[in-house]
């Protein structure tokens, strides 16, 4: 889904789109260079293409996404795609602040902000905070945008070993953003009963009650599939 968008829109869209934490194999990913392999991945981009439209549910219900299927099977080119199909029907609701330091050049849109964020590099970050004051300020900081943005990914959610403290961390996440309503897109590898091991019943339950589910089965594209294959 593409919008015809004025030079000024596309100047913004480029910008903020920079801001958002997108990985770059990701940064270009998009429904047109979404190439299914299989009737999963067909039917889900149908799902994904058909939210990214429902602008009542993501804006006013806090309404997401839960992708989960096996590695390899374009769950994050699929995430990232709806997120930029949202963004540019909407581009005058979104927006970027402008680095805690901005240097020449930095610019601040008002509007919704947005985050692309690792699980696995998120739990990380607070594991080494722990011990390096210096990482503390940005795992608060990335705690918070996870929190406070108006759409987030949450990317590979349950490949962390389970612990009391990385469970409470995401709980305090998934918690706040299904209490105000503020719409999530995950993906993840694990069943359902591996999900609820690993992140416990609070969580699953929550994720379930604020995201539609979408299947995303194949093979993996990684292991000699051509490059233009869903990342």
């Amino acid at each position: 889904m593409m919008m015809n968008m004025t030079s000024s829109s596309k100047d913004k869209l480029d910008y903020i789109w920079t801001t958002y934490g997108i990985p770059n194999r990701f940064a270009a990913a998009s429904f047109t260079n979404y190439y299914p392999t299989c009737a999963s991945q067909e039917s889900a981009r149908k799902v994904c293409l058909n939210y990214a439209r429902n602008d009542e549910a993501i804006f006013k219900y806090g309404k997401g996404l839960f992708l989960q299927g096996p590695v390899g099977t374009g769950k994050t080119h699929l995430s990232v795609a709806t997120l930029r199909a949202i963004v540019e029907s909407n581009i005058d609701t979104f927006g970027c602040r402008s680095s805690e330091n901005p240097i020449y050049g930095d610019k601040e849109y008002g509007g919704y902000s947005c985050a692309m964020i690792s699980t696995a590099e998120l739990l990380e970050l607070f594991r080494q905070s722990s011990s390096a004051k210096k990482l503390k300020h940005a795992a608060v900081e990335l705690h918070r945008l996870a929190k406070i943005s108006e759409i987030i990914i949450l990317d590979d959610i349950g490949i962390e070993y389970p612990s009391d403290w990385s469970q409470e961390l995401l709980f305090s996440i998934i918690d706040l953003r299904y209490r105000m309503q503020r719409a999530t897109i995950l993906t993840s590898n694990c069943a359902l009963k591996d999900l609820e091991e690993r992140l416990g019943k609070r969580i699953v339950s929550r994720v379930f009650q604020m995201c539609e589910g979408v299947k995303v089965e194949g093979e993996d594209y990684r292991k000699g599939a051509p490059s233009v294959l869903p990342l």
